[in-house]
């Protein structure tokens, strides 16, 4: 199921916002499906959640509730231990930033940081480091 996750997802690698008021329309797509309430300039809204959410509506691996707030991720699924060793390609990650939390799918470790495919990752879908230590939940 993590691979299969981690393949359909990795379509989207390279998908970037649009400078402005205007949205990609996929990152958009994923905003509206996530709740049409949410504000679809996807320079306003963080859109971690949304596009990860959208991923596992088209894979048929499920959603939590209001998805679109990436701490709810850490109730998807079934619990992985926080030891790296554990973790499998598409395994979902959940982490602190400023301002809040992140969600994405982990990829691989290397040089003790855990490489992540996820969404809203400067500006796009993109492949990027993170420090193993902000990571507080690990989904399956």
């Amino acid at each position: 199921m993590s691979q299969a996750l981690y393949d359909h997802a990795s379509k989207d690698l390279g998908l970037t916002e649009v400078p402005g008021k205007r949205s990609h329309p996929r990152i958009a797509q994923a905003i509206k499906q996530a709740a049409s309430w949410l504000d679809q300039d996807d320079s306003v809204t963080s859109w971690c959640g949304c596009i990860r959410g959208l991923w596992g509506l088209e894979t048929g691996t499920g959603v939590p509730v209001a998805h679109y707030r990436a701490a709810n991720w850490a109730k998807w699924g079934k619990a992985v231990p926080l030891d790296p060793k554990e973790w499998k390609k598409g395994d979902t990650i959940v982490m602190g930033r400023t301002g809040g939390n992140h969600v994405t799918l982990f990829s691989h470790l290397k040089n003790g940081k855990a490489y992540c495919l996820g969404g809203n990752q400067s500006n796009s879908v993109t492949i990027a480091p993170f420090a193993i230590s902000g990571i507080w939940a690990v989904r399956r």
